[in-house]
């Protein structure tokens, strides 16, 4: 038997799972808090968790309403880099849980 390359399997036993949807939102949580570390310091990110995405729509935890409006300041250049990699938005928005 011939050796497979892992990144072949691997997508291929997550959808024979089927598991592959929450796999994929935790992947786009994860590009989450890597943009907002890109945007914002550490102390900002320390106080934010991505939680689930409903109707292309990334809700986020946040400590205080003021880090809040920080971060929807911030939304359209959020929203940008995070759906910089297809043409197809991935996220339209951002809705917070505070």
């Amino acid at each position: 038997m011939a050796w497979q390359k892992l990144e072949n399997l691997l997508p291929k036993s997550i959808k024979k799972a089927g598991v592959d949807s929450q796999v994929g939102v935790a992947v786009i949580c994860d590009d989450f808090i890597k943009v907002l570390s890109d945007v914002f310091d550490e102390r900002v990110t320390k106080k934010v968790k991505p939680m689930y995405i409903k109707n292309k729509t990334l809700t986020i935890a946040v400590m205080n309403s003021v880090l809040a409006q920080e971060i929807k300041l911030h939304e359209p250049e959020i929203l940008k880099k995070m759906n910089k990699h297809g043409e197809e938005k991935i996220i339209e928005r951002l809705r917070f849980l505070v």
